[in-house]
């Protein structure tokens, strides 16, 4: 039913904050322990999860199961370009202008994505000529977003918005998902010298953005961060499934789109790989 026409039509009459204020709080519940750990157990069964890539320990909460942490080794670095998250490839493809990408098949415009139609001011020149990469992470998965490669993220810009679901049907049925929901916009600035940026994009339920070295990723205008990072350091997570979109220029790309459907890794080289990446 949740994921039936009607209901997702519906969705945007919904008190999206309210909603997600609530399973904030239900996630967060530690109390009492057995209903914690049954209810942990049912999520395992029903959605099938493989908790062998995952550190094993007993979990306080569903927001604690959640965002559970790999064993060592579970996410092995690639060469070159590598997927910042566990996720499905939703849309990849070229940047024709610099202004237009699409996402199962719709539209989308790269302004509203990344400046919140006029809050923030990126220019997105730069990009014309590259790709774009949209990767879905499921409830089911590991929730961290990691660098696709080494550099500094300089800065973070946050853009207030929904939190409609993000699952194929949504996306089939409900327009300008990504343009409409909350998001932050993170700016990399490669060891190689051009920058990329990656936009984390909430999702409904709980739909939650952290960044890590921000306390309140929720303020105006550009937050600077200037941290350092490896390639497969981690640089944030959701508190529920959400998307990342990454869009890199031209003179870091090859070549590049994978099939809608692709399930990638974290950490897993995004091939064929990009050109002058270390």
């Amino acid at each position: 039913m949740i994921r039936s026409a009607p209901f997702l039509r519906a969705y945007a009459l919904f008190p999206h904050r309210a909603i997600n204020g609530a399973c904030a709080r239900a996630a967060r519940v530690e109390r009492p322990a057995w209903l914690v750990d049954a209810a942990t157990r049912a999520w395992v069964r029903r959605d099938g999860i493989d908790l062998s890539d995952f550190e094993p320990r007993r979990y306080d909460s569903l927001e604690d199961f959640f965002l559970r942490r790999l064993r060592p080794g579970a996410r092995p670095i690639g060469d070159g370009l590598v997927a910042p998250v566990d996720g499905t490839v939703m849309g990849a493809g070229a940047i024709a202008d610099g202004s237009r990408i699409a996402v199962k098949g719709r539209p989308m415009s790269l302004d509203r994505l990344v400046n919140g139609g006029g809050r923030h001011d990126l220019d997105l020149s730069p990009f014309a000529g590259g790709v774009y990469l949209t990767l879905f992470l499921r409830p089911k998965g590991y929730h961290y977003v990691h660098a696709p490669l080494a550099g500094e993220i300089v800065d973070v810009r946050w853009i207030p918005g929904r939190f409609f679901p993000q699952n194929e049907d949504a996306l089939d049925r409900i327009d300008r998902v990504y343009e409409r929901n909350e998001r932050a916009v993170l700016r990399l600035r490669t060891s190689a010298g051009p920058e990329i940026l990656m936009v984390m994009v909430a999702a409904s339920v709980v739909g939650g953005i952290h960044v890590r070295g921000i306390d309140d990723v929720k303020q105006p205008g550009a937050i600077p961060l200037q941290r350092g990072v490896a390639k497969g350091d981690e640089i944030g997570h959701f508190s529920f499934g959400s998307t990342v979109v990454t869009l890199l220029p031209p003179v870091l790309t090859g070549t590049f789109a994978p099939a809608i459907g692709t399930v990638f890794q974290m950490g897993e080289a995004l091939a064929p790989g990009p050109r002058g990446a270390p």
